[in-house]
């Protein structure tokens, strides 16, 4: 299975039904035994499909990568390192883009069955499949022929891939176990084998989702836990008061206030960086959304009225302080490619207040004001009253929206809350279209900007505000056929620029900061900044 360079990173999903899958879980709710280590976290999976329409969220990857494992991963810096592959996978001619891979002979299965190229090959069947609901085919509908000698494939690709190297790294399914299978009712409570260092044992829904050590692991050195535990904690205090307790041992939570609390605190440690995510607030085009949004004009003041540079300073003051706002939605502000090309947009109240007033908008006020109850209407598309979804169980996520409401309520701009449950917004809500404007986190990797035609694209499978500028979009399909690194990066900056800035379909906030915080007496766990989280080097955690 692709390990998606673009996840969701939601806030706390709400599972209503408890179901056991599996033998009861070995750790219990209060604490962990010897071997084992609780993680505790904000998210849920709704099932282990993965990338699957009403999935691909960053909570599942967490349990799944290291199941489905790649024939390489990204290590903490990013960077691709070398696990069930023998070799790095090797392009051995451009034109038609051939790729050549091998699996270690060491690469083998739960069940003592190796993992062979003929397991990839399935998975890339799987995916072309138009009976399954994937989230995205991108690069597998670009295969023309793929031909296994055991260990050993050859992949031909129909058009030029930039971003082959993920695609091929991704972790398979095993071609013996779906064999035949519906797919789309595969995996949604339980996974039956693992090509990597732990194994699912079992899910108490609503509660705890446990994985226990692979033995048949052997490409690198085996797990010397037992287990890791899965503690789902819906609400932010209860999450934060049960690691403090000794509920659980390491926790990976989003950015949150309560994380000052252990920056002095002797008994953990917090590891933190900047990330490949990204906080960014949606604006629905299509037919559902509000007639307001396609007007250019509302863009500009919606953007214009947000000060995102205090948004960013005053939330992360004591967790990450000197967080900036962020300028683009290619590249994160540590990358040597990164533009500030949204810097163009800043913050002023009045000119809000003219641009509407210059449009023929009335009822607003004449100026700024904190306690200003008056929305502007404008001609033709009505009241600037707007349907903000976003998650719930997120404090710092709920400060965000309460910031940026107030901010807009001053220059005659309302947002009216519309928040739910995870599994409801990102399952129901978001590919619906039925929204005006939709804050939450993209979560990726390095290769991200290489596949940025899914999410920005004209008909991109992830493009859930439909936007489409065709001139935009022809360019983020150059990028994703362009092998230069350089070459990608200067067609990205001159394309955004150029053409996003001034359309303001989505209005980037932030690169989120990755936390980690462990207990003091385990040793291992580091912050992941890519998709791969932090448990890419579970195999050498260890507890006191």
């Amino acid at each position: 299975m692709r390990k998606r360079s673009i996840l969701l990173l939601v806030g706390a999903l709400a599972i209503a039904a408890s179901l056991v899958v599996g033998p009861a879980a070995t750790a219990g709710t209060s604490g962990a035994s010897a071997g084992t280590v609780v993680f505790i976290h904000d998210q849920e999976p709704p099932n282990l499909q993965g990338p699957w329409v009403g999935n691909n969220l960053y909570a599942t990857s967490l349990v799944l990568n290291n199941i489905w494992y790649g024939g390489q991963i990204r290590n903490d810096k990013g960077d691709f390192v070398l696990r069930n592959f023998a070799v790095k996978p090797r392009v051995v001619k451009q034109r038609p883009l051939t790729v050549q891979f091998q699996y270690s002979n060491n690469a083998v299965w739960s069940d003592g069955r190796p993992v062979v190229c003929q397991d990839l090959r399935a998975t890339w069947q799987v995916f072309i499949n138009p009976q399954n609901n994937v989230v995205s085919r991108t690069g597998w509908e670009d295969i023309q022929s793929f031909t296994c000698q055991g260990k050993k494939g050859t992949i031909v690709f129909k058009t030029l891939y930039a971003d082959w190297e993920s695609l091929v790294s991704g972790g398979p399914y095993a071609a013996h176990i779906i064999a035949g299978k519906n797919m789309n009712e595969m995996f949604l409570n339980s996974v039956p084998i693992s090509s990597g260092p732990w194994r699912f044992s079992s899910w108490q829904k609503g509660v705890q989702l446990t994985v226990v050590k692979n033995p048949r692991f052997k490409v690198a050195p085996p797990m010397k836990l037992d287990r890791v535990v899965f503690r789902y904690i819906l609400d932010t205090n209860a999450r934060f008061q049960a690691l403090k307790s000794g509920e659980g041992q390491v926790m990976e939570p989003q950015p949150q206030l309560q994380i000052a609390d252990f920056l002095n605190d002797r008994n953990f440690v917090v590891d933190r960086k900047i990330g490949f995510a990204w906080e960014h607030i949606d604006i629905q085009f299509g037919p559902k959304g509000h007639p307001a949004l396609k007007q250019p004009y509302v863009r500009q003041a919606l953007i214009t009225g947000m000060n995102r540079a205090q948004v960013a300073a005053t939330l992360y003051k004591d967790i990450a302080p000197g967080l900036p706002a962020l300028q683009s939605h290619m590249f994160k502000p540590f990358e040597s490619t990164y533009k500030p090309n949204w810097q163009k947009w800043r913050f002023n109240q009045q000119r809000v207040i003219d641009i509407l007033r210059g449009k023929g908008c009335t009822g607003g006020p004449s100026r700024p004001s904190a306690g200003n109850n008056d929305i502007y209407s404008c001609p033709g598309v009505g009241k600037l009253s707007f349907r903000f979804v976003t998650t719930t169980g997120n404090q710092l996520r709920a400060l965000t929206f309460e910031i940026i409401q107030r901010q807009l309520k001053s220059v005659g701009i309302e947002l009216v809350p519309r928040f739910g449950t995870g599994g409801t917004v990102f399952g129901t809500v978001l590919p619906s279209g039925d929204w005006d404007l939709f804050m939450f986190t993209w979560v990726g990797s390095p290769a991200t900007p290489i596949t940025i035609k899914d999410l920005y694209g004209c008909g991109g499978d992830q493009n859930y505000m439909n936007y489409c500028n065709r001139k935009f979009s022809n360019i983020l399909q150059k990028v994703s056929v362009t092998l230069s690194a350089s070459e990608r990066a200067k067609l990205l900056n001159d394309a955004e620029l150029r053409y996003m800035v001034n359309d303001i379909p989505s209005i980037p906030m932030y690169a989120r900061p990755v936390f980690v915080i462990r207990s003091a007496k385990v040793k291992g766990p580091v912050v992941n900044p890519t998709t791969e989280g932090s448990p890419w080097n579970v195999n050498i955690w260890t507890t006191a």
